[in-house]
């Protein structure tokens, strides 16, 4: 066994010498529009081949994590013990399934088999994760603007409700922490099942992609005008 350490275009210039008017769509693009264009971008691209840092990138941190239970009342668990139960999940299979799994080659053990299970099981597990990771940055994106008064297009949004409770607003905000609290216990054990595979495999966890889906979405491009004129 062995550790394992873990465009936005530019403005068009169609017109000489020429600032462009107003409400042009060739105008600048404010910084938080393009913060969101590169975040959905980010997003999209790790929606086939999620990893753990994907996960941890969007789910909330142990800070936030407190203050999402302090605040708001949900619990996203234990993190050592859910930590622990994805390091459970892989390393009882593995001790399970060696015997089974591993074959021999040449007076050697071949852990090929073995691995490739253990590589699915930790896969679903992140892949489990990113998605709770995902739909909790979305809500709380949803959140966000709605607390902005300059995007709230109902204007208000932060009135009291019917009989003093809870305005849409705040309403926002309570269901994204109770996704971010889900979202945090599913990060712990995906977190715990990647630490246990590398000690095992002797090397970090990665996704699985195949060849043909590792060109960057600029090259696929390149590659269809090419195909489409036949070179």
């Amino acid at each position: 066994m062995s550790d394992v350490n873990n465009t936005v275009s530019k403005p068009r210039s169609s017109r000489k010498g020429n600032a462009p008017r107003k409400g042009d769509a060739a105008g600048s693009v404010s910084p938080a529009r393009a913060r969101q264009f590169h975040e959905t971008e980010q997003r999209m691209k790790a929606l086939s081949a999620p990893t753990l840092a994907d996960v941890l990138r969007l789910a909330p941190d142990d800070d936030r994590m407190a203050a999402i239970r302090s605040r708001c009342g949900f619990d996203g668990g234990d993190p050592d013990e859910l930590t622990g139960l994805g390091d459970s999940a892989v390393r009882n299979q593995y001790e399970a399934l060696r015997p089974i799994l591993v074959s021999q080659y040449r007076g050697e053990d071949d852990f090929r088999g073995l691995k490739m299970h253990l590589d699915r099981t930790v896969d679903a597990l992140v892949r489990s994760a990113y998605g709770a990771a995902n739909f909790f940055e979305s809500r709380r994106q949803i959140a966000k603007d709605a607390k902005d008064a300059w995007k709230n297009e109902h204007r208000d949004e932060d009135r009291l409700g019917i009989d003093g409770g809870e305005n849409r607003s705040d309403l926002l905000v309570r269901i994204a922490a109770e996704h971010g609290a889900k979202a945090y216990a599913l990060a712990c054990i995906a977190t715990g099942a990647c630490a246990a595979y590398a000690e095992l495999m002797g090397e970090a966890w990665e996704p699985y992609q195949p060849r043909a889906n590792r060109r960057a979405l600029s090259e696929e491009a390149v590659a269809a005008l090419e195909d489409a004129i036949g070179i």
